[in-house]
């Protein structure tokens, strides 16, 4: 049992703890609670006393790059987002004429095609695969199954 999960002990009662004299998890009679977050309890088997403290609670950190780490991972972030859009936009020109054609993992699909696709929205398939398919749609490109029967 973790420390943190673990509400403050209740004197007189039996508190499962480590015991050190005993090496080993056991129950221990809760003696007295001298502060808010700690407790003397006793070995119910080997009678040592001992002293166990609640764990503070974790803070929250901050994950990922600081610093220059962190603009430079947002410029490439922003550099892809502006080449993506870019690429959807020509092919979104290009195959303007072109019809729609429902998704279904069953048909098969050619390069160049303008996919309508239930979730994902209106998207141009750029590469083909003899299983798969690369759909660029306008949040972001996506790799799909086709030609499955």
């Amino acid at each position: 049992m973790s420390a943190e999960t673990v509400e403050m002990p209740v004197v007189g009662k039996s508190f499962y703890a480590f015991c050190k004299k005993c090496d080993t998890d056991r129950y221990h009679t809760v003696l007295a609670l001298p502060t808010d977050t700690s407790a003397k309890l006793q070995c119910e088997v080997c009678k040592a006393k001992s002293t166990w403290k609640k764990a503070a609670p974790k803070k929250a950190t901050a994950s990922g790059p600081r610093g220059a780490a962190a603009k430079a991972k947002a410029n490439a972030a922003a550099a892809r987002s502006a080449a993506h859009t870019a690429e959807f936009e020509n092919l979104a020109k290009s195959l303007e004429s072109t019809p729609e054609k429902a998704y279904s993992m069953k048909v098969a699909f050619e390069k160049d095609t303008k996919l309508k696709h239930p979730t994902f929205g209106l998207g141009y398939i750029r590469a083909v695969q003899p299983d798969k398919i690369e759909v660029v749609f306008q949040d972001e490109v996506r790799n799909l199954v086709h030609n499955r029967r």
